[in-house]
């Protein structure tokens, strides 16, 4: 399995993380790096009806590590459009 890394748009509904799709192909668990980039909002991760008030919070400029099997989804969701947040994806 290689790193790759990227940045994903997030808006108003839940969208998901580019990385998730990137590695699903591979089989294997992997850890994910993510950051959000917005330097005055919070983003809110979490399945597909995620929202921002059911979500986890990551507040602006924070990053959170995930181990993440292949089969999971994550959703990314925000207060106002064309919020990114960045990944970063590698074997465990």
């Amino acid at each position: 399995m290689a790193f790759y890394s990227g940045v994903t748009a997030v808006g108003t509904a839940a969208t998901i993380v580019d990385g998730i799709l990137i590695n699903a192909a591979g089989g294997n668990p992997y850890r994910m790096h993510i950051k959000n980039n917005d330097n005055t909002d919070a983003v809110y991760l979490g399945g597909s009806g995620v929202t921002t008030a059911t979500g986890y919070r990551l507040d602006k400029l924070e990053a959170l590590d995930l181990v993440v099997s292949p089969t999971d989804l994550l959703y990314a969701v925000s207060d106002k459009l064309g919020h990114n947040i960045s990944w970063l994806t590698e074997p465990v």
